[in-house]
């Protein structure tokens, strides 16, 4: 029985590394061992484990121990949480056999857990007991096999009422590819109305073949329900966002100081932020303080203040949405908010794509800010699942790839 436990609890790695990293296959071709394991609330000893090893390429893999051989094939969905994935061994002692498991990131590789048994209940939670029928296993790369990777595809839109962007853009660009292993791609327009002309308008398909939009448009009068929802599709497909500061003003439909209720035109953008805001106090210092210090974007980082910036209000807070900083602000101008979320996390549409947004970013001394680079960077990596539970960069996709 264990011989042939040990081969599931190694596939599944080939799954887990696909799901939770959400890149080309391709990326993650190498070998994976065993980091700890225990079955039905015991432990399994590591020398039970050692000598396995799983070679991943291209969404099959080949399982080999001293005694085993195996081949194998797996889908998964992301939209579940935790992550869920059905695998079934195509060759090999259990082929024709799917187990069903629940997978997530952990702060040195990947865990998962499955039901040992054919059709059995999928789990609830990563742990296991006496007879519940479960595996529970953490693993690791096999040193000398971290692949090669591409660097992160960025498409960077800025442009519009307000702000210096033609400066603001490429101080970005800079902040970000020395802290990432990526390559900003920009579209600006150097239009200053509130309806700048990007030529990603009327184009759902505008950002194929990236990884990650950066908004830092500012674009209050862009309100048309059909030109929102095309700047909308490619994250409702999956691709992730990071919103900064005016990106919160834009693509407002209906009346922006009042609540907007989920499904409607309305709540468009909204939804997609997980916040939404109708204005800012004046330019004065903001104190920033971090909200979770466990969180990989916040972890570490320390509270500071800022130059002369603008606080964005609260209208609504969206339940999925997760607070990370709130900032404080002496006297509330014509917004009457002195304290505010402005750094959050969320979790969009039926993909659960992963968004990141500040409205801190006003003035161009504070975008070239090290702790204002270091947060967006970090938000960046996070929303493209290349964020370790550390706050440090996943192998690769620091700078200069380390």
């Amino acid at each position: 029985m264990f011989t042939h436990m040990k081969q599931f609890l190694v596939i599944l790695l080939a799954s887990v590394t696909t799901l939770l990293l959400g890149a080309d296959l391709s990326s993650f071709n190498g070998a994976w061992i065993v980091d700890s394991a225990e079955m039905n609330g015991n432990s399994i000893a590591a020398d039970d484990v050692s000598g396995i090893v799983l070679t991943l390429k291209d969404g099959t893999y080949l399982f080999q121990s001293t005694d085993i051989t195996a081949k194998g094939t797996y889908k998964v969905d992301q939209t579940q949480s935790p992550a869920t994935m059905d695998l079934t061994e195509v060759e090999g002692p259990n082929a024709g056999r799917t187990l069903r498991a629940i997978a997530e990131v952990t702060a040195s590789g990947w865990r998962t857990c499955f039901a040992l048994q054919a059709g059995a209940e999928r789990p609830k939670a990563f742990k296991t007991t006496a007879d519940s029928g479960l595996f529970l296993a953490s693993y690791k790369r096999k040193l000398g096999t971290e692949p090669s990777v591409s660097p992160l595809k960025v498409l960077l839109l800025a442009g519009g009422c307000c702000h210096e962007y033609g400066k603001q853009k490429d101080v970005l660009k800079a902040g970000i590819e020395a802290r990432v292993n990526a390559r900003v791609d920009i579209i600006y327009s150097p239009d200053t109305s509130t309806h700048p002309p990007l030529s990603t308008y009327g184009n759902p398909d505008y950002a194929r073949g990236y990884d990650v939009v950066i908004h830092d448009e500012c674009s209050a009068d862009i309100n048309d329900p059909a030109v929102v929802e095309a700047v909308l599709k490619p994250h409702r497909d999956g691709i992730p966002g990071v919103n900064l500061h005016c990106a919160m003003h834009s693509y407002r439909i209906g009346k922006p100081n009042e609540a907007a209720k989920p499904g409607t035109p309305h709540a468009f953008w909204f939804d997609y932020l997980g916040l939404q805001s109708s204005g800012h106090g004046p330019q004065k210092p903001i104190q920033i303080t971090f909200l979770q210090s466990d969180h990989p974007v916040t972890k570490g980082l320390q509270n500071w203040t800022t130059i002369n910036e603008e606080l964005y209000n609260n209208i609504m807070i969206w339940g999925g949405a997760q607070p990370l900083a709130r900032g404080r602000q002496d006297g509330g101008g014509r917004i009457g908010q002195t304290d505010a979320v402005v750094v959050w996390v969320n979790e969009y549409g039926a993909k659960r794509t992963r968004v990141f947004s500040t409205t801190l970013g006003h003035n161009t001394q504070t975008v070239g800010d090290v702790r204002y680079l270091d947060l967006v960077a970090r938000g960046l990596l996070w929303s493209t699942k290349h964020l370790n539970e550390d706050g440090t960069p996943a192998a690769g996709y620091g700078p200069g790839g380390k």
